[in-house]
């Protein structure tokens, strides 16, 4: 299994990343959590990775932190939730956050995850309110120059409609939001309504489109 991965960075996504180690690209998932922390293509990167192996497929999922990690672990060991749910609730809320809406049996918060809903929330809760990570008070931020994410804003208002993003970051952003469990048509809808500051890198736009769905 490969716990790690440092190396040169590629390629970066919102939703996922090619890390270079040795002449050998490893496709790495991360959430948009890790994207934020991303150094520019060509720097080292390092990043901490859960392997998945299926029959038809062998799956690297990377984080920023450890604590990125083992909030995902703990999520993916529920039935029904799966890695690609785990990865839209660390896009959407920090893992502290996620942390504490489960210890306090916040349903509600935590329905607002793209893919959850209410029945999947209520699941969580039921089965990891008793075993919940132990997240440090200060989480080791395994990408030195990062800045930590900031929890989405659910009271987020859409903003007027203007002009569409750049036709490659457009088509990047459906794609990381289509993986993040959202309809491609809710994903270009939201999209026409971001203003042009807010799309000026792929980090900041999806950041907004990221608030305006998960209402």
């Amino acid at each position: 299994m490969i716990a790690h991965l440092r190396g040169i960075l590629a390629e970066k996504e919102p939703h996922q990343v090619v890390v270079d180690v040795g002449g050998v690209g490893y496709r790495v998932f991360i959430p948009l959590s890790t994207f934020e922390r991303l150094p520019s293509l060509g720097e080292a990167v390092y990043l901490v990775t859960v392997t998945h192996v299926r029959e038809d497929a062998f799956l690297l999922h990377g984080f920023a932190t450890a604590a990125e990690r083992e909030v995902f672990v703990v999520l993916n060991s529920v039935t029904g939730i799966g890695a690609k749910l785990a990865m839209a609730a660390l896009s959407t809320f920090a893992p502290e956050t996620l942390v504490s809406a489960l210890a306090r049996e916040d349903v509600t918060l935590l329905a607002r995850i793209p893919g959850i809903g209410r029945r999947i929330a209520m699941r969580l809760v039921v089965e990891l309110k008793e075993r919940l990570p132990v997240l440090p008070s200060q989480p080791h931020d395994v990408l030195p120059d990062a800045q930590p994410a900031s929890p989405t804003d659910a009271n987020a208002t859409p903003a007027a409609p203007n002009a569409p993003a750049q036709p490659t970051l457009r088509q990047d952003l459906i794609s990381a939001l289509v993986n993040l469990g959202y309809r491609a048509p809710d994903a270009e809808r939201v999209l026409r309504t971001l203003p042009p500051h807010e799309l000026t890198d792929p980090a900041t736009a999806l950041r907004a489109a990221l608030k305006i769905l998960s209402r």
